[in-house]
């Protein structure tokens, strides 16, 4: 309930891009904690609320979550597992996986993650003016939001779905996705090569 009064907060104030970097599995009320049953789109309180969002126009970027070594849950978290949701999975910088990348599927079957980006080792700012690392997919999302919102800027007439698809067509697994890299990792110069292409074959007005 708090991260839907947060994203009605946003979308108040105008807000075109939501990055999230949090999954919600388990609570302080273990009588509110979600199971794999509930990673269906459908569910979730949060996931429910970031689809309205998305459906408001905003593309709404979360992270999958760190739970791929976790053998008793190793699946994405809420809303990460949200219809219109922009899953972001972890790599290094080599395109390897992070092995805390939370996977796919969703319960109902859906491809997700949908998209990778760095996160492990990425380069952060820290808040005492120094430079370091970190890992964690909280750090993969905001690459994926960051550079989705420049995609965005340079074409304004599109929607915050045909931004998604984009991307997603982009990646280096998009003729072959998978549970674990989803469509892969985006090359936003083609993506925005598509809507270039997209945008051409709009009809006069």
């Amino acid at each position: 309930y708090n991260w839907v009064s947060a994203a009605e907060f946003a979308d108040s104030i105008g807000a075109d891009i939501i990055n999230s970097s949090l999954g919600y599995i388990t609570f302080d009320m273990p009588q509110h904690n979600h199971t794999y049953s509930h990673m269906d789109g459908s569910t979730c309180i949060v996931t429910i609320g970031a689809d309205i969002a998305s459906s408001k126009g905003i593309l709404v970027v979360n992270s999958a979550g760190n739970s791929g070594s976790n053998m008793s849950f190793p699946y994405i978290g809420a809303p990460a597992d949200g219809f219109d949701v922009f899953s972001i999975g972890a790599v290094d910088a080599g395109g390897n996986r992070a092995p805390f990348s939370s996977i796919g599927p969703t319960f109902d079957g859906r491809i997700k993650p949908e998209v990778m980006a760095t996160g492990f080792g990425t380069a952060l700012a820290s808040s005492n003016n120094s430079f370091g690392n970190g890992s964690g997919t909280s750090f993969s999302s905001p690459i994926i939001a960051g550079m989705s919102a420049c995609l965005w800027q340079a074409n304004p007439s599109m929607t915050n779905m045909q931004i998604k698809e984009a991307v997603k067509l982009s990646a280096d697994k998009a003729n072959n996705p998978d549970v674990y890299f989803g469509y892969g990792i985006p090359d936003y110069m083609l993506a925005n090569s598509l809507l270039t292409t997209l945008d051409k074959q709009k009809p006069e007005k």
